[in-house]
Protein backbone atom coordinates (compact mmCIF):
# COMPACT_ATOMS: atom_id res chain seq x y z
CA UNK A 1 0.00 0.00 0.00
CA UNK A 2 2.85 2.38 0.87
CA UNK A 3 4.62 1.57 -2.39
CA UNK A 4 1.38 2.14 -4.32
CA UNK A 5 0.88 5.62 -2.86
CA UNK A 6 4.50 6.62 -3.41
CA UNK A 7 4.54 5.35 -7.02
CA UNK A 8 1.22 7.08 -7.72
CA UNK A 9 2.47 10.37 -6.28
CA UNK A 10 5.69 10.04 -8.29
CA UNK A 11 3.82 9.52 -11.57
CA UNK A 12 1.45 12.44 -10.88
CA UNK A 13 4.34 14.73 -9.91
CA UNK A 14 6.31 13.75 -13.00
CA UNK A 15 3.48 14.24 -15.49
CA UNK A 16 1.74 17.31 -14.09
CA UNK A 17 2.82 20.69 -15.42
CA UNK A 18 2.91 23.13 -12.52
CA UNK A 19 2.78 26.90 -12.20
CA UNK A 20 5.32 28.99 -10.31
CA UNK A 21 2.71 31.52 -9.17
CA UNK A 22 -0.99 30.59 -9.28
CA UNK A 23 -2.12 34.06 -8.22
CA UNK A 24 -3.86 36.43 -10.61
CA UNK A 25 -3.99 40.19 -10.23
CA UNK A 26 -5.22 41.70 -6.98
CA UNK A 27 -8.94 42.39 -6.68
CA UNK A 28 -10.96 44.09 -3.98
CA UNK A 29 -13.20 41.11 -3.18
CA UNK A 30 -13.20 37.30 -3.60
CA UNK A 31 -14.31 36.01 -6.96
CA UNK A 32 -16.68 33.44 -5.47
CA UNK A 33 -18.65 32.71 -2.31
CA UNK A 34 -17.19 30.84 0.65
CA UNK A 35 -20.03 28.78 2.19
CA UNK A 36 -17.80 27.56 5.04
CA UNK A 37 -16.98 31.05 6.31
CA UNK A 38 -13.33 29.97 6.72
CA UNK A 39 -11.81 32.89 4.83
CA UNK A 40 -14.02 35.56 6.40
CA UNK A 41 -13.18 34.37 9.91
CA UNK A 42 -9.43 34.06 9.35
CA UNK A 43 -9.17 37.36 7.49
CA UNK A 44 -11.05 39.12 10.31
CA UNK A 45 -8.77 37.56 12.94
CA UNK A 46 -5.68 38.53 10.95
CA UNK A 47 -6.85 42.13 10.63
CA UNK A 48 -7.40 42.28 14.39
CA UNK A 49 -3.83 41.02 14.85
CA UNK A 50 -2.49 43.93 12.77
CA UNK A 51 -2.23 42.29 9.35
CA UNK A 52 -3.09 44.36 6.28
CA UNK A 53 -5.29 42.92 3.52
CA UNK A 54 -3.62 43.54 0.16
CA UNK A 55 -6.50 42.05 -1.81
CA UNK A 56 -7.86 38.87 -3.35
CA UNK A 57 -6.43 36.89 -6.27
CA UNK A 58 -8.09 34.28 -8.45
CA UNK A 59 -6.30 31.04 -9.31
CA UNK A 60 -4.99 31.29 -12.88
CA UNK A 61 -4.19 27.61 -13.44
CA UNK A 62 -7.41 26.66 -15.23
CA UNK A 63 -10.95 25.48 -14.68
CA UNK A 64 -10.13 22.63 -12.29
CA UNK A 65 -8.57 25.12 -9.86
CA UNK A 66 -11.57 27.03 -8.54
CA UNK A 67 -9.75 28.84 -5.75
CA UNK A 68 -9.53 32.37 -4.46
CA UNK A 69 -6.71 33.65 -2.30
CA UNK A 70 -6.77 36.36 0.33
CA UNK A 71 -3.31 37.96 0.50
CA UNK A 72 -2.20 39.81 3.61
CA UNK A 73 1.02 41.08 5.20
CA UNK A 74 1.87 41.49 8.87
CA UNK A 75 2.19 44.91 10.45
CA UNK A 76 5.99 44.58 10.63
CA UNK A 77 6.01 43.25 7.03
CA UNK A 78 8.03 40.14 7.94
CA UNK A 79 5.22 37.65 7.26
CA UNK A 80 3.15 37.21 4.11
CA UNK A 81 -0.16 35.42 4.59
CA UNK A 82 -2.11 33.44 1.99
CA UNK A 83 -5.61 32.08 2.63
CA UNK A 84 -6.99 29.65 0.05
CA UNK A 85 -10.71 28.97 -0.34
CA UNK A 86 -12.38 26.89 -3.04
CA UNK A 87 -11.83 23.54 -4.72
CA UNK A 88 -9.13 21.73 -6.70
CA UNK A 89 -10.49 18.90 -8.88
CA UNK A 90 -13.77 19.43 -6.98
CA UNK A 91 -12.03 18.65 -3.68
CA UNK A 92 -12.29 21.35 -0.99
CA UNK A 93 -9.13 23.37 -0.41
CA UNK A 94 -9.26 25.58 2.66
CA UNK A 95 -5.83 26.38 4.04
CA UNK A 96 -3.64 29.19 5.31
CA UNK A 97 0.09 29.75 4.84
CA UNK A 98 2.34 32.12 6.76
CA UNK A 99 5.58 32.86 4.85
CA UNK A 100 8.58 34.53 6.45
CA UNK A 101 11.72 35.10 4.33
CA UNK A 102 15.07 35.05 6.14
CA UNK A 103 18.07 37.30 5.67
CA UNK A 104 20.13 34.33 4.44
CA UNK A 105 17.82 33.80 1.44
CA UNK A 106 15.81 30.90 2.81
CA UNK A 107 12.09 31.03 3.60
CA UNK A 108 9.99 29.47 6.32
CA UNK A 109 6.28 28.74 6.07
CA UNK A 110 3.64 27.36 8.40
CA UNK A 111 0.34 25.89 7.22
CA UNK A 112 -2.71 24.59 9.07
CA UNK A 113 -3.60 21.81 6.61
CA UNK A 114 -1.66 18.72 5.53
CA UNK A 115 -2.85 19.34 1.95
CA UNK A 116 -1.05 22.70 2.09
CA UNK A 117 2.37 21.28 2.97
CA UNK A 118 4.99 22.10 0.33
CA UNK A 119 8.11 19.91 0.54
CA UNK A 120 11.31 21.40 -0.89
CA UNK A 121 14.28 19.03 -0.87
CA UNK A 122 16.57 21.86 -2.00
CA UNK A 123 16.05 23.29 1.52
CA UNK A 124 15.33 26.77 0.20
CA UNK A 125 11.90 26.51 1.82
CA UNK A 126 11.28 24.85 5.18
CA UNK A 127 7.74 24.11 6.31
CA UNK A 128 5.88 23.46 9.52
CA UNK A 129 2.44 21.85 9.85
CA UNK A 130 0.40 23.25 12.73
CA UNK A 131 -3.13 21.84 12.81
CA UNK A 132 -4.86 24.48 14.92
CA UNK A 133 -8.43 25.84 14.90
CA UNK A 134 -7.68 29.58 14.78
CA UNK A 135 -5.48 32.13 13.08
CA UNK A 136 -4.05 33.45 16.34
CA UNK A 137 -2.86 29.98 17.30
CA UNK A 138 -1.31 29.48 13.88
CA UNK A 139 0.50 32.81 14.13
CA UNK A 140 1.76 31.94 17.61
CA UNK A 141 3.03 28.55 16.39
CA UNK A 142 4.76 30.25 13.47
CA UNK A 143 6.50 32.84 15.61
CA UNK A 144 7.58 30.30 18.23
CA UNK A 145 8.97 28.07 15.47
CA UNK A 146 11.00 30.93 13.96
CA UNK A 147 12.44 31.74 17.38
CA UNK A 148 13.37 28.09 17.92
CA UNK A 149 15.25 28.06 14.60
CA UNK A 150 16.87 31.47 15.28
CA UNK A 151 15.52 32.84 12.00
CA UNK A 152 16.43 36.46 11.25
CA UNK A 153 13.43 37.72 9.23
CA UNK A 154 13.74 39.90 6.15
CA UNK A 155 10.97 42.46 5.70
CA UNK A 156 8.90 43.02 2.58
CA UNK A 157 9.10 46.48 1.02
CA UNK A 158 6.02 48.70 1.57
CA UNK A 159 3.70 48.70 -1.49
CA UNK A 160 5.78 45.92 -3.10
CA UNK A 161 4.79 43.00 -0.88
CA UNK A 162 2.89 41.03 -3.54
CA UNK A 163 5.58 41.51 -6.19
CA UNK A 164 8.28 40.47 -3.75
CA UNK A 165 6.28 37.43 -2.68
CA UNK A 166 6.04 36.37 -6.32
CA UNK A 167 9.81 36.85 -6.62
CA UNK A 168 10.23 34.75 -3.48
CA UNK A 169 8.33 31.92 -5.15
CA UNK A 170 10.41 32.23 -8.32
CA UNK A 171 13.65 31.94 -6.34
CA UNK A 172 12.20 28.96 -4.50
CA UNK A 173 11.65 27.07 -7.75
CA UNK A 174 15.00 28.21 -9.17
CA UNK A 175 16.60 26.61 -6.12
CA UNK A 176 14.72 23.40 -6.87
CA UNK A 177 15.93 23.56 -10.47
CA UNK A 178 19.55 23.95 -9.35
CA UNK A 179 19.09 20.87 -7.17
CA UNK A 180 17.89 18.87 -10.18
CA UNK A 181 14.37 18.46 -8.81
CA UNK A 182 12.46 20.32 -11.55
CA UNK A 183 12.88 21.65 -15.08
CA UNK A 184 11.22 24.82 -16.35
CA UNK A 185 9.22 24.55 -19.56
CA UNK A 186 9.64 28.15 -20.70
CA UNK A 187 12.25 30.90 -20.71
CA UNK A 188 9.99 33.15 -18.64
CA UNK A 189 10.21 30.65 -15.76
CA UNK A 190 6.46 30.43 -15.15
CA UNK A 191 5.83 26.68 -15.46
CA UNK A 192 7.75 23.50 -14.71
CA UNK A 193 7.77 19.71 -14.48
CA UNK A 194 9.41 17.59 -11.83
CA UNK A 195 12.33 15.53 -13.10
CA UNK A 196 11.93 11.80 -12.54
CA UNK A 197 14.44 11.76 -9.64
CA UNK A 198 12.87 14.93 -8.26
CA UNK A 199 9.37 13.47 -8.46
CA UNK A 200 10.43 10.19 -6.82
CA UNK A 201 12.39 11.84 -3.99
CA UNK A 202 9.75 14.48 -3.29
CA UNK A 203 6.86 12.00 -3.39
CA UNK A 204 8.65 9.59 -1.04
CA UNK A 205 9.65 12.24 1.47
CA UNK A 206 6.26 13.98 1.31
CA UNK A 207 4.45 10.73 2.02
CA UNK A 208 6.73 9.76 4.90
CA UNK A 209 6.59 13.24 6.44
CA UNK A 210 2.79 13.23 6.22
CA UNK A 211 2.49 9.80 7.87
CA UNK A 212 4.96 10.58 10.67
CA UNK A 213 3.39 13.96 11.39
CA UNK A 214 -0.07 12.41 11.39
CA UNK A 215 0.87 9.62 13.80
CA UNK A 216 2.73 11.99 16.11
CA UNK A 217 0.17 14.81 15.86
CA UNK A 218 2.93 17.02 14.46
CA UNK A 219 5.43 16.54 17.30
CA UNK A 220 7.88 14.68 15.04
CA UNK A 221 9.43 16.19 11.91
CA UNK A 222 8.16 19.61 12.91
CA UNK A 223 10.50 21.16 10.32
CA UNK A 224 10.66 19.56 6.88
Amino acid sequence: MVAFFIVSLTIISRLERRTVSPYGELEGAPGSDDPTGYAALWVADALQAGFVLLGWARDVRGSVYKCNYALLVSEDRTTFMVISVGTILNLPMYATWLHTPAMDGRSFNTTDKQAGVQIDLSRNWTNQLAVVPSFRQLLQKHREWLQTLNVLPRSFTPNREFAEFRALRTEHFRSMERAGLIRFTDASVTQFYYTLPGAAKTATWSYLVGVIRGLSHGSLLRSA
